[in-house]
């Protein structure tokens, strides 16, 4: 199962007059909103057979008082050099306590309208930067142990904005996200500097500086020093990302925010 890497990673408030400058360092805040991104072939490299790609990606991510959900759904038309087409389906929906311990996942696989995996269970940590277990009960009933230092998604995404928003330039952590039944990844993230970044579209969710962001995922144990794949985006430090590319080893996919609004907040 290909993983979605980072389009999990949590939906990330804006009017930070500048973000570079702050002396004190805050909290990640995080907004609720609903995202649709227009996705495209961005590189084809040698043995993808890849001519084009395309596609959209419908994020949701609310704050539902006891923890965080995020729903999303990615379609991708794949276009291949010799002929034929491909359509891709990835359903995902999480939630995450908001103490980052306890995590539910699920997500549905389909390939030209065919189920092809089911992925389904839980996690929990024993305590904050402590280790844990997921426990699947989808496609097969297993557990897997969670290394010490290991986030969920919605922690990993504040642990990111934190990190930049106090001048730090890396991060490196174990992320679990339930996309797949291999377990966590080895995360490496660069955090560039904040700039300001002018947008298409008229939102205040968009009217901050952003962090330029290159994440590279790692199997755990993994001696092999090039990563199974990277991702690169720019996160508002209310979370909202834009202009990500997901790198895979023989091809990218490039996604260009195409609209967004604010969810109101629940009444908890």
């Amino acid at each position: 199962m290909k993983r979605c890497r980072g389009l999990v990673l949590a939906g990330f408030v804006a009017g930070l007059a500048s973000v570079a400058s702050m002396a004190v360092a805050m909290p990640a805040e995080l907004a609720s909103h609903r995202a649709t991104y227009r996705m495209g072939l961005s590189a084809s490299r040698s043995g993808s057979g890849m001519s084009n790609a395309s596609g959209s990606w419908t994020y949701k991510f609310v704050d539902a008082c006891d923890g965080w959900v995020t729903e999303f759904r990615l379609v991708i038309n794949y276009g291949y050099s010799e002929g034929g087409q491909v359509e891709t389906t990835t359903d995902f929906l999480g939630w995450e306590s908001k103490d980052g311990l306890s995590y539910r996942f699920r997500v549905r696989q389909a390939r030209d309208g065919q189920v092809t995996e089911e992925v389904e269970g839980t996690a929990k940590l024993n305590g904050v930067g402590q280790g844990g277990v997921a426990r699947y009960s989808r496609p097969e009933v297993h557990t897997i142990k969670l290394p010490k230092g290991t986030l969920f998604p919605t922690a990993h995404t504040i642990h990111l904005l934190d990190t930049a928003n106090r001048g730090g330039r890396m991060l490196l952590r174990p992320l679990f996200d339930g996309q797949g039944d291999e377990g966590p990844f080895d995360t490496s993230a660069r955090i560039g500097r904040a700039t300001t970044q002018d947008s298409t579209l008229d939102s205040p969710l968009l009217n901050s500086p952003v962090w330029p962001m290159r994440m590279a995922f790692f199997p755990q144990g993994s001696s092999d020093p090039l990563p199974e794949f990277e991702m690169s985006l720019t996160y508002h430090p209310n979370g909202v990302a834009e202009d990500i590319e997901q790198i895979f080893k023989t091809f990218s996919l490039r996604g260009r925010l195409e609209s967004i609004e604010l969810i109101p907040a629940h009444k908890c």
